[in-house]
């Protein structure tokens, strides 16, 4: 008897193993749904209960793979000759729960379905999420260019007045910040010193004046969430000729309306949205 205790035993091993993977996957995709766009979390290092967003993403992958495989593990290894016996019967005796069977069914391809096309209330929910991602650039700042925590000194040094990359590279070294060379990204060398990409951008930034010009988005990121008249202002062209060009296309739209809501009509991704209006 106290042999049987001492043994580990598989099977609770893996149903322990199962629970916390679910907790950790269901609440690491919680903190997704919330979380800012990538472009705003990685620039200044946003963390929600001391993780990023992309360890916050690591952890909702990897327990992700982990949940499958121990669901692999419970039902071929552990369960296997219960569940094949269970089937065998079922074979010889007949499906005795078939409303059942019927019903998951059923409520997994409206599920599906509904989450693809956003029919109510799986689209709300999903808007519901946007809107909060939006409401994280009225209190964190935004990078002059999308993603610029990827940009290395070689590329950033036509946006800093053509300053030559070795020179910024001093500049950093100077300051007592560690950089290896040139090819290094803010996003690296902002690791490497316990700082955000932000930061090492505004050292380089207080030292050399930037272009305008350069460092203006030349489009938007998170497409969905933008409005004709906010692609109008960004792109330089008139909302009235913008409007056109959907309406060639096929789609009625004002000032208002969102490219989320033009490529779930044209069955496309916002981005090819935008390219298609300012092409």
């Amino acid at each position: 008897m106290n042999k049987e205790k001492g043994r580990f035993n598989l099977r609770s091993f893996t149903s322990f193993s199962l629970v916390i993977s679910t907790l950790i996957m269901s609440w690491s995709g919680f903190i997704l749904y919330v979380a800012p766009p990538g472009r705003i979390a990685n620039w200044g290092t946003w963390k929600l209960m001391l993780f990023t967003k992309a360890e916050w993403q690591a952890l909702h992958t990897i327990f992700s793979y982990l949940f499958f495989i121990l669901a692999i593990i419970h039902l071929f290894f552990i369960n296997w000759k219960v569940f094949l016996t269970y089937i065998k019967s079922k074979l010889k005796t007949g499906l005795n729960k078939k409303w059942e069977l019927t019903a998951s069914l059923v409520l997994s391809a409206v599920f599906f379905a509904g989450t693809i096309y956003s029919w109510v209330p799986f689209g709300p929910v999903m808007s519901f999420g946007d809107k909060v991602k939006e409401s994280w650039e009225d209190s964190l700042e935004s990078p002059p260019v999308i993603h610029m925590e990827t940009y290395t000194l070689e590329k950033l040094s036509p946006l800093l007045d053509s300053v030559p990359p070795t020179s910024l590279l001093n500049t950093l070294n100077k300051k007592g910040i560690v950089a290896e060379s040139t090819e290094s990204t803010l996003k690296k060398i902002a690791e490497e010193n316990n700082m955000t990409p932000s930061e090492i951008y505004k050292i380089l930034v207080s030292e050399y004046n930037p272009k305008e010009s350069s460092v203006t988005v030349s489009e938007p990121g998170g497409f969905g969430k933008y409005t004709v008249g906010s692609v109008s202002e960004v792109s330089g062209i008139g909302q009235d000729v913008l409007i056109r060009k959907l309406k060639e296309m096929g789609i009625e739209a004002k000032g208002s309306t969102t490219l989320k809501e033009i490529a779930q009509t044209l069955g496309i991704t916002p981005r090819e949205v935008y390219s298609r209006m300012t092409e």
